[in-house]
């Protein structure tokens, strides 16, 4: 029985093996399905390659070969993810070599068959685009229009917004401007098509119209600053013997900055810090003023023709860019002909300012440094020879410029003075000069990471020297990373009582409250170039060539910048501190000095033994 019992449970268990449901078994992938999948991944493959080589020659600047590399992609391969892109920059570069016909073909491709794609936008734009070559501007404006619309990304929106806003106030008549204001009544630049419209009444002498327009206009936009000049309009057009008042003049500023590109982490720090100032002033001023972005992406090309287009379709009194100083060279080349002031809030070359008389340049505020420094070398530690060693740009040479005309101007000697090339790594040779001098200190106005890699090469040639610096030398790499070789050192920094250090610290607590995180540098300079250019325009300017006059002037009284720039008159010495390296710490001198004493035990009077009485 014992036998037949465990024949019976062996066929229990293998009948109950077999009836289990296989769910964690996926079937095998045939070889032909293999072999397709295979060839699929080499076509993307192929499609981003080929993708890839046309944003390469484009930036090479042949923009016909990278068409024609787009047109192979899609010919070979027109399902690939990539091809929505391609569309778009099919048509966007067909545009550029004036191919207009093939634009719209591209555009339209991309319109139809990726609604869903972030493309979907652009190609609206380069549609809009393609209209206004065309000279026809209503249907360039229905592309803009729809494009904004749709638009997800903030800057998809800005770069559609700009030609739409110069169509709107520079080149659609009467007739055709009511034809969108009436269909996209919804749309964000509603009411400036409104607005625009009943200037355009209003010349005609059309007042019934354009009153029924005005009150139209306040009525459904009430929140638009259009709405309040519409208010302003009415009331002046009240009355049985009220003149045909004129609209005011829009006071607008252009920022030109590489808003996308490799440089569009620097150019949206740029345009942060500028319409942080621009929304300071609007909220409490009666009179707001404008600022109209264009993307340069950092391309000096790009740069003078969004310039020339700045100043001419938008019709701004002024120019805030670009950020780098061969792209500002170029924009600066081209405002300066055509009489817009241009104010520079980044570029460090020095000689920016001298391009035209309607050229201006945000100084970075370092300048106060070299001084600071060299009074506590002279007046302070009595030292008469002086070394100095920089790297040879704009804003440490004149540090050390500033450092060594306060020296001499003290009674010093400059000993020696040598710039180096940016990215040096071996100093040996300046070294080598600088053992045959007879020097006191070395002041090194330097980047942290110049400071660690020369103080070791100091001592390494058994160069000591007490090393001075500005405060750069209080950035935590350098006392992290510099070791014994910056013990010691001193350098400046601004005192915590100065107006200076009071309102960057103001400055960075209303930037963290608008845009959640610290301002970095070259935000906090686009608020002060913005800042000094509303400045100006408080002072109604009739006219550009007035706006240059009060920027001449270089005089604001009473403006509080972030702290990061200095301007005309902003050049004053603030107050500074003196700081040194001690322990892997960088302390003020003062408390250096006191831990010093505490430390150091009291000089025990010694008692004269007088010799006993007998």
């Amino acid at each position: 029985m014992k036998k037949y019992g465990v024949i019976l449970l062996s066929l229990l268990t293998v009948s109950c093996v077999t009836l289990q449901p296989a769910v964690d078994k996926k079937p095998p992938v045939s070889q032909d399905q293999q072999a397709k999948d295979e060839l699929q991944r080499k076509k993307e493959t192929e499609a981003a390659g080929l993708l890839e080589k046309a944003k390469s020659l484009y930036s090479e600047h042949r923009t016909a070969d990278a068409a024609e590399a787009l047109q192979q992609l899609l010919a070979r391969h027109p399902e690939a993810p990539a091809a929505a892109e391609a569309l778009y920059l099919t048509a966007l570069y067909r545009l550029e070599l004036k191919q207009v016909d093939l634009a719209l073909q591209n555009g339209f491709k991309l319109i139809e068959k990726y609604p869903d794609s972030e493309f979907w936008a652009r190609g609206k734009k380069v549609l809009g685009d393609c209209y206004a070559e065309k000279k026809d501007h209503v249907k360039a404006g229905q592309q803009y229009l729809d494009g904004m619309a749709k638009a997800k990304a903030p800057e998809d929106r800005e770069t559609i917004r700009l030609p739409l806003l110069a169509l709107i106030n520079e080149k659609l008549s009467s007739g055709e401007l009511r034809i969108l204001y009436k269909t996209y009544s919804n749309a964000e630049t509603a009411p400036a098509m409104g607005l625009r419209l009943c200037k355009l009444e209003l010349e005609a002498r059309n007042i019934p119209e354009a009153k029924k327009l005005l009150a139209d206009l306040s009525k459904k936009y009430p929140a638009s600053g259009e709405a309040g000049t519409a208010n302003l309009l009415l009331s002046q057009l009240s009355g049985e013997n009220a003149l045909v008042p004129a609209i005011p003049v829009e006071k607008k500023i252009g920022l030109l900055a590489p808003l996308t590109g490799k440089y569009g982490e620097f150019g949206q720090a740029v345009q942060n810090g500028v319409e942080l100032a621009f929304e300071e002033y609007n909220q409490k001023a009666a009179e707001k003023f404008k600022i109209v972005s264009a993307d340069s992406r950092g391309d000096a090309i790009d740069a003078v023709k969004q310039a020339r287009r700045l100043a001419d379709s938008s019709m701004v009194m002024g120019l805030i860019g670009e950020v780098l100083s061969t792209a500002t060279i170029a924009a600066a080349g081209v405002a300066d002909v055509l009489g817009v002031p241009l104010l520079s809030p980044t570029a460090t070359d020095d000689r920016i300012s001298t391009i035209g008389p309607n050229i201006f340049q945000l100084n970075p505020s370092l300048s106060w440094q070299g001084p600071a420094v060299a009074q506590y070398a002279v007046k302070a530690r009595g030292f008469k020879a002086l070394a100095m060693l920089y790297p040879d740009e704009g804003a440490w040479e004149s540090v050390a410029q500033a450092f060594a005309r306060e020296a001499v101007k003290l009674g010093a000697r400059m000993v020696y003075a040598q710039a180096y090339t940016p990215g040096t790594t071996d100093f040996k040779a300046q070294i080598d000069q600088l053992r045959l001098v007879k020097v006191d200190a070395l002041f090194l106005p330097v980047s942290p990471s110049d400071i660690v890699m020369i103080a070791p090469q100091l001592a390494y040639n058994q160069l000591k020297l007490q090393l001075l610096g500005p405060e750069s030398w209080g950035d935590p790499k350098v006392s992290a990373q510099g070791d014994v070789y910056v013990e010691g050192a001193i350098f400046a920094v601004l005192s915590e009582s100065s107006e200076l250090a009071q309102s960057s610290a103001a400055f960075e607590e209303r930037f963290k409250k608008r845009y959640g995180k610290p301002p970095s540098k070259q935000a906090a300079q686009g608020y002060d170039a913005a800042s000094i250019m509303i400045a100006a325009l408080q002072k109604n300017p009739a006219s550009r060539q007035e706006l240059r006059t009060y920027l001449t002037s270089g005089d604001f009284t009473g403006l509080k910048l972030s702290g990061q720039g200095s301007f005309g008159r902003f050049g004053a010495q603030p107050k500074a501190k003196m700081m040194t390296i001690k322990n892997r710490q960088a302390v003020s001198l003062d408390e250096a000095a006191a831990a010093k004493d505490k430390k150091t035990p009291a000089p025990v009077k010694k008692e004269t033994l007088q010799p006993k009485k007998p």
